[in-house]
């Protein structure tokens, strides 16, 4: 048998291990309630998830700012010039036409064209077609003309030059005055027409109705011919000025 000293230093080693287990799994205990509190709470997520878009490459599938998708402005186009510029033009039948008056040309410069408006070739004007047209400051005869009645472009009181296509086979003008192309018969000298002179060609023998109707500031006819000869020329009606005019003779026999 075991002394009782054996015995009680037996029973104090088991109560000193005891005790030490105890300490031990105290401390162990204090350590992990330490670490507990020093975590942040834990929060739970109860939201839906959020849905993003697909990615894409496509341009159609982006917003963009109102430059980028603002349609550009329409094109306007310019409203085209009608041919004739407002003259009026009467059908002959047979693909040509005549010019029969101003119509609604307001044109200071009245350019006949060689074609009317409905593709017929203007090929005559008609009588008193721009009589007594006051805004007319001009006039272009194209090669298609053929004839001009008479008085076509008399008492027109602003003209002051008239052009003839040099490719006109029937008229040809002079300095801005019109005549036949064989320069016999002069049409028309344009009321205000530059200089106070003006040169006739003893070739003329025909001076028509009113072609020298009130020239204000013509004052001297030169013609290259004889007094007999200048007497011989038929002048027609109304020739006012012509006929004021001072006149000097380049020939006396």
């Amino acid at each position: 048998m075991k002394s009782p000293m054996t015995q009680a230093l037996i029973m104090l080693l088991a109560i000193v291990f005891a005790v030490a287990l105890s300490l031990t799994i105290a401390l162990l205990c204090i350590s992990f309630l330490r670490e507990e509190s020093t975590q942040p709470p834990r929060v739970e997520d109860t939201s839906a998830p959020i849905a993003l878009p697909p990615p894409t490459d496509t341009l159609e599938s982006t917003t963009y700012p109102d430059i980028l998708t603002t349609a550009p402005p329409p094109v306007v186009d310019e409203p085209e010039v009608e041919l004739g510029n407002g003259l009026a033009f009467a059908s002959n039948g047979d693909g040509s036409c005549t010019l029969t008056g101003i119509g609604t040309c307001t044109d200071a410069c009245v350019v006949i064209p060689e074609y009317a408006p409905n593709g017929e070739r203007v090929t005559s004007i008609s009588a008193r077609a721009l009589y007594g047209c006051r805004q007319i400051n001009a006039i272009q005869i194209p090669a298609s003309v053929e004839s001009i009645g008479s008085l076509a472009f008399s008492n027109c009181q602003n003209l002051v030059y008239i052009s003839v296509s040099e490719e006109n086979e029937e008229f040809c003008d002079v300095d801005g005055i019109l005549y036949t192309s064989d320069g016999r018969a002069l049409l028309l000298y344009p009321p205000m027409r530059a200089g106070n002179a003006v040169t006739i060609s003893v070739v003329t023998t025909e001076i028509m109705e009113m072609a020298f109707y009130n020239c204000t500031y013509l004052t001297q006819i030169y013609y290259t011919g004889t007094p007999a000869q200048w007497e011989s020329i038929a002048i027609g009606s109304k020739n006012y000025s012509l006929t004021a005019a001072a006149k000097s003779f380049s020939a006396t026999k």
